[in-house]
């Protein structure tokens, strides 16, 4: 079964450590090793999902965040030790996202203390809510869930703010993502957590010839992405509607805000969390 597993050696100079260890967590990575001599960072996937299609996934990511490409080097190694996912298991603990909300891996459903906790599998690779413009997104979501029934969660990734929109009793709820991979392991993830409810993923570039609109939209993207996707809310949303946007730097959040008022939204709320910002906008009427 060795083969089921591949490494990803990201060569690069120590002082990108961090920067690259950013981008792997949007990406939903969170079992990183470092490299002899510093040489890089290493993760490990199932060979099913890193794909060519991941690695330009990560490689934009990198270009988001201000790495160019001349600055790292990925290296594949195939058919690596796959209890690899078993060595990581014991040092993944729920993380808190509010008094009644947490994030549990799957394995330690015996945590579970509340309707509102969502069990997640990081092995899979896809956002396992450690990253803070996850806990944003998250605690945005509980400030504007009202008796709302619809949203639309664009780069849904793993399918987190799916599951808790799920949870906070929205009905109806659909997923898009870039990545197959993705969308599969939003599904899996929804029926872990919610098999009655209703959702229906996708693979879509953000909302281009999507007919559906929502009461919500959630978007936890990088800046680029963002930018492209503001113009497309309006449409999409009801009257009322609210959008809840992340993923973008906190020192980048200004001109955001003043795409957002172009394109006719309100602002109503600012959240930062470890140098990252989260925004919630209006449908203006």
């Amino acid at each position: 079964m060795a083969d089921n597993w591949k490494q990803l050696n990201i060569l690069t100079s120590q002082t990108n450590f961090e920067l690259v260890t950013n981008a792997l967590i949007i990406q939903g990575i969170t079992g990183i090793e470092n490299l002899p001599q510093d040489q890089g960072l290493a993760i490990y996937l199932p060979k099913t999902q890193l794909t060519a299609e991941w690695c330009e996934h990560l490689q934009q990511t990198l270009k988001d965040l201000g790495l160019a490409i001349k600055d790292y080097q990925l290296q594949v190694i195939a058919d690596v030790d796959w209890q690899w996912g078993n060595k990581w298991a014991p040092y993944y603990r729920p993380v808190r996202i509010s008094h009644f909300m947490s994030i549990i891996p799957s394995w330690q459903k015996q945590q579970v203390t509340s309707p509102y906790d969502i069990l997640m599998d990081p092995q899979e690779s896809f956002g396992s809510g450690e990253h803070p413009t996850t806990k944003l997104c998250l605690q945005a979501l509980t400030n504007i869930v009202n008796q709302q029934d619809s949203l639309i969660d664009v780069g849904t990734g793993s399918g987190i703010l799916a599951i808790a929109a799920a949870k906070f009793g929205i009905n109806n709820i659909w997923g898009y993502d870039i990545s197959a991979a993705a969308i599969k392991v939003a599904e899996q993830n929804f029926k872990l957590n919610c098999p009655q409810a209703h959702f229906q993923g996708q693979v879509n570039s953000l909302l281009d010839n999507v007919d559906q609109s929502a009461d919500i939209i959630t978007a936890n993207m990088l800046e680029e992405p963002i930018r492209q996707l503001i113009p497309q809310l309006f449409q999409h949303l009801h009257e009322h509607g609210c959008v809840i946007i992340s993923g973008i730097l906190a020192q980048k959040l200004t001109p955001i805000i003043q795409l957002l008022q172009d394109q006719h939204f309100q602002l109503l709320q600012t959240s930062t969390a470890q140098g990252w910002g989260c925004l919630i906008a209006q449908k203006e009427q």
